[in-house]
């Protein structure tokens, strides 16, 4: 099992990666007050960019694992999209637990529009 399936692959799997600027926020905390990991993914189309970010966090004293999501179009002012997070109990996890909560939590829908709206321009 050293080798076999983990958290992180089942992340990368679905496109998320640790870059060196998601250091950031598992240095800092800003979603959990716990020990966190911050994975991100990019969507990109012509001028309008979409980040989102996947929170690892271990609520040691609720022992449970948190996963938070994060979604926001960094094209536009206050470009905040989605914000959620669920939990799953320590005694309960299992990687494919860890997946059915991903697929619980991601949207599924393309976050980048077709075209732009509102007279924003990108």
């Amino acid at each position: 099992m050293l080798f076999g399936k983990s958290m992180k692959t089942v992340l990368a799997a679905r496109g998320y990666h640790h870059c060196k600027s998601d250091d950031e926020f598992t240095r800092h905390g800003d979603y959990a007050r716990n020990i966190q990991f911050a994975f991100s993914k990019e969507f990109k189309r012509d001028r309008e960019k979409v980040v989102d970010l996947i929170f690892l966090s271990a609520d040691v004293l609720g022992e449970k694992l948190v996963i938070g999501f994060f979604r926001e179009n960094i094209s536009i002012e206050n470009g905040v999209m989605e914000n959620s997070d669920v939990s799953i109990p320590f005694t309960k996890f299992s990687l494919e637990e860890f997946e059915r909560q991903l697929d619980r939590l991601i949207p599924k829908a393309d976050p980048l529009r077709k075209k732009p709206t509102g007279g924003e321009k990108f």
